[in-house]
């Protein structure tokens, strides 16, 4: 019978490395000798550390928060940039701008009354928390 074929990597003493190993160590610590020399090994530490936190933190509920957070704030968002490109465009539209009679009597359309509520209960808001 056949010994086992034995892999030329392993020795047999579990201390020592093979040569590829130590090559391969090697190409790795020339990798990293510049991140050693500046410092920035140890920030590439503290970020991987504070991910194994955050993952520690992160439960199914957190997540599930923070997602409706995202999908809230991204729709305020794309809302407010869609309504700031319809007005960037109706402005260029006009050939001169609006006097001041003619912005006071934008106040008589029921839209720019209600974005101006908005905005006036919005700062209401906002003093009340201070």
């Amino acid at each position: 019978m056949d010994a086992p074929n034995k892999s030329p990597v392993i020795s047999t003493d579990i201390n020592a490395l093979s040569p590829e190993h130590n090559a391969v160590f090697e190409a790795l610590l020339s990798k990293l000798q510049p991140l050693l020399d500046g410092g920035r090994m140890e920030n590439i530490v503290d970020v991987l550390a504070l991910v194994s936190d955050l993952v520690d933190l992160l439960d199914p509920a957190l997540v599930e928060k923070l997602a409706g957070l995202f999908e809230d704030a991204t729709a305020t968002s794309w809302s407010l940039g869609n309504a700031l490109r319809v007005a960037v465009a109706e402005t260029r539209e006009q050939v001169t701008p609006p006097s001041l009679y003619g912005l006071l009597s934008m106040l008589r359309e029921a839209d720019t009354r209600r974005g101006a509520a908005l905005i006036l209960r919005t700062l209401n808001v906002i003093g009340r928390q201070l």
